[in-house]
């Protein structure tokens, strides 16, 4: 999945960019207690998308499609 896809998808959701050390880029959910990293390549894999997935869990079901 394209990078652009999933970042897109968080700012839609309410998500916002915490920072940006290294090589991720690390997220926040709009209820504060749900973070995850994103990798700064142009595709991401499917597994990572996944986990991706799961560590925004306050996030609706299929917010990621």
């Amino acid at each position: 999945m394209a990078k652009r896809l999933v970042v897109a998808a968080l700012v839609m959701h309410g998500c916002s960019k915490l920072s940006e050390a290294g090589i991720h880029e690390k997220w926040g959910c709009p209820c504060g207690q749900h973070t995850t990293s994103v990798p700064r390549h142009s595709q991401i894999s499917p597994g990572v998308v996944r986990k991706i997935q799961r560590h925004m869990a306050c996030l609706p079901e299929g917010w990621l499609q």
